[in-house]
């Protein structure tokens, strides 16, 4: 009768568990080598070679809205200095709910009242649009009262308004409350 020896492997149970061993070794080795030598995610073209900041996701209830990342020439985040944030979104949202939620944020920032920026909601109108999940969204703040817009890498347009840089960015860039800490980690704070 034969009896199966449960002590012992066979010989190409041993070769196949050491091959198993050796290819998970070659497999790290190999993720470790392309983390090294790839590149960190592009920067979009719009920002050119400006350097990462920060980056931070925005939610809200749970709900990633989007994702935001700022660029600057020095790696540095400083008012006084030209800069890009990105925005890019994992929710579809309606152009008339980004136009109203900015303006919103603006005014909530000493911008003005709804008449006061009723001029300024002409020129967005132009510059936004809907976005779909993925769709990127730049604002170059070219100087205090100046920004160039983006979406998807394509100019959209210019805005000129006084005191733009500081009362639009700032709703990012300076929140307050619970999006205190994301606008400290997109400024490279944390």
């Amino acid at each position: 009768m034969f009896h199966a020896n449960t002590t012992s492997r066979s010989p190409l149970r041993q070769r196949t568990r050491a091959g198993e061993g050796s290819m998970k070794c070659m497999l790290v080795t190999l993720a470790a080598i392309v983390l090294l030598i790839a590149p960190a995610a592009a920067a979009p073209r719009e920002v050119g070679a400006a350097s990462l900041v920060g980056e931070a996701r925005f939610s809200l209830l749970g709900f990633a809205l989007f994702d935001a990342a700022l660029y600057t020439q020095s790696g540095e985040f400083a008012w006084s200095e030209q800069f890009a944030l990105s925005l890019t979104y994992q929710r579809a949202a309606r152009r008339e709910v980004l136009l109203n939620r900015t303006l919103r944020g603006m005014s909530d920032r000493g911008a003005g009242d709804d008449q006061a920026l009723a001029p300024l909601r002409e020129r967005l109108t132009a510059c936004f649009s809907d976005v779909a999940r993925g769709d990127r969204f730049t604002g170059v703040s070219t100087g205090p009262d100046t920004a160039r817009f983006y979406l998807n890498g394509e100019e959209r347009c210019d805005i000129r308004w006084s005191g733009f840089r500081r009362a639009f960015f700032g709703i990012w860039l300076d929140a307050e409350g619970g999006q205190a800490r994301l606008s400290a980690q997109l400024r490279g704070e944390n």
